[in-house]
């Protein structure tokens, strides 16, 4: 049997495309899908529960308040009883293939998964302007979005249940400690589809960020990211040395030509961007340079909050 276990906080616009995708996947058989909502504020377990009312193998945990995805996570694996245990978040899409295409991934490995697309970083770009998404590999391997792992993984590690965010990271790191084997399914997309309102999606952005450096810090690893982060740093410092030389206005400009320049090369690698297009696409260069100074932000943050941690 597979157990599928679907987090979802205020995804009432959402969980009913994901859990039909789930009941409707190739060679599914024998499987149960449990729906742990995550304190959600926007009847998001008024819809699980009268889907759980029509289909037995749907069973709902209804959280009482937000405890964050790591939490989410563990506490509905800790229910699952299947063989095979698939991670799924409420705004994803499976395609019909994705269970059989995973399984026959998972003969060689302990965990597998697919590519969300859009990514998520910019899923908000992708409804607001109605982009065209690039399939663009995460920096985690198995994401926790959509994910089928051995049930013995979760015998010696699991998810981290303190973590609001970068839980999926923290497991794929556990494992590969354990020498227990990951990887991505090649060509195997699944369709995102966030629905988060722009100040959320800066809230999240900053927070990502955060976790971003805490992650740093752990693993010692520099990824892409990082080294985006640490050009911003730069730039502020840059910035602001030059403010110091009574030279305000230039200081301003070098960190915000970074995040403008940056913005315009997250957009080129995320969506299709033909040159007829730039007049459509400059409006999201605009917001995206908004969503990456809320990460960059995030990420200066997270530093501040380690400092203060390891200064007591």
């Amino acid at each position: 049997m597979v157990s599928f276990v679907v987090i979802a906080y205020n995804e009432a616009a959402n969980i009913g495309p994901a859990l039909a995708s789930i009941s409707q996947l190739a060679g599914v058989g024998a499987h149960e899908i449990i729906v742990v909502n995550d304190g959600s504020r926007d009847g998001t377990a008024g819809v699980v529960a009268r889907l759980a009312a029509r289909n037995p193998q749907i069973r709902l945990i209804d959280l009482p308040a937000n405890r964050g995805r790591g939490y989410a996570r563990r506490t509905g694996i800790a229910a699952a009883r299947g063989g095979l245990v698939a991670t799924v978040d409420a705004d994803i899409v499976l395609p019909a293939d994705w269970l059989e295409r995973s399984r026959a991934a998972l003969a060689g490995h302990d965990a597998v998964g697919g590519t969300a697309v859009p990514d998520g970083d910019v899923a908000y770009l992708y409804r607001r302007f109605r982009l065209t998404p690039r399939a663009v590999g995460a920096t985690t391997t198995v994401a926790g979005s959509n994910g089928l792992y051995r049930r013995g993984v979760f015998d010696v590690t699991g998810f981290d249940g303190t973590l609001r965010e970068g839980e999926d990271s923290a497991l794929n790191q556990a494992m590969s400690r354990l020498g227990l084997s990951t990887a991505t399914v090649p060509g195997l997309l699944v369709q995102h589809r966030e629905n988060k309102p722009f100040g959320t999606s800066l809230r999240w952005l900053f927070e990502t960020g955060q976790g971003a450096t805490r992650q740093l810090i752990t693993y010692r690893q520099v990824r892409q990211p990082d080294l985006a982060a640490g050009a911003f740093a730069a730039s502020v410092a840059a910035g602001l040395l030059t403010a110091a030389t009574r030279r305000p206005l230039l200081g301003a400009v070098i960190p915000a030509g970074f995040v403008l320049a940056a913005s315009v090369q997250h957009v080129r690698s995320r969506f299709r961007t033909p040159p007829r297009d730039w007049p459509r696409l400059a409006p999201a260069v605009a917001a995206d340079a908004a969503l990456l100074t809320a990460y960059f932000a995030g990420r200066l943050a997270g530093l501040a909050a380690v400092r203060r941690r390891t200064a007591h």
